[in-house]
């Protein structure tokens, strides 16, 4: 019998409490993010993405409001204005649940339901599923910066085409 995934598209206060709860614990122990302001993100966030299977979450990705210091570094480190953009966040798969293109929906459900919002994502450029998913969902690299917790470049992708300069550079 073929395993049931439903997929939610909530705002913070359509969404269970029990449901964050699961979603703050898949994203920590993905170990690809800092937890420290995932609860208050997720409650002030856009938009909610999460696939459910059997009463548990397997999947989820969140567009939110990013914190206004976190844009100025990055725009600081790239040159790029993100003012009005919304942060794509918390993207994690469970596991054992991956490889069955659960992310890809959740990402795309977003973006469905954010039409006309300008959304960023950063990415470490060493990790190349995330990286490969961006492309696949039309994002683009706009910039890249170090980040001071890890050490690690990450690569700012948009899904507005940034303007170039007769050189192909991005413009600030």
């Amino acid at each position: 019998m073929p395993e049931t995934i439903r997929y939610y598209f909530t705002r913070p206060d359509e969404t269970p409490p029990d449901v964050l709860d699961q979603i703050c614990d898949l994203v920590a122990k993905s170990d690809g993010v800092g937890t420290s302001w995932m609860r208050e993100n997720l409650d002030k966030a856009f938009l909610i993405g999460y696939a459910i299977h059997e009463d548990r979450v397997v999947g989820t990705s969140t567009h939110k409001f990013p914190k206004e210091k976190y844009v100025k570094k990055i725009g600081t480190e790239t040159g790029l204005d993100l003012s009005g953009f919304l942060e794509r966040g918390y993207t994690a798969v469970d596991p054992a649940f991956r490889n069955r293109g659960i992310g890809l929906k959740v990402i795309q459900g977003l973006i469905e339901r954010s039409k006309g919002k300008k959304i960023y994502v950063t990415i470490d450029t060493n990790n190349p599923w995330p990286l490969r998913m961006a492309q696949r969902v039309g994002m683009v690299l706009a910039g890249r910066f170090i980040n001071d917790r890890t050490g690690h470049e990450l690569g700012v992708f948009t899904n507005v085409t940034p303007p170039l300069n007769s050189q192909n550079e991005i413009i600030p």
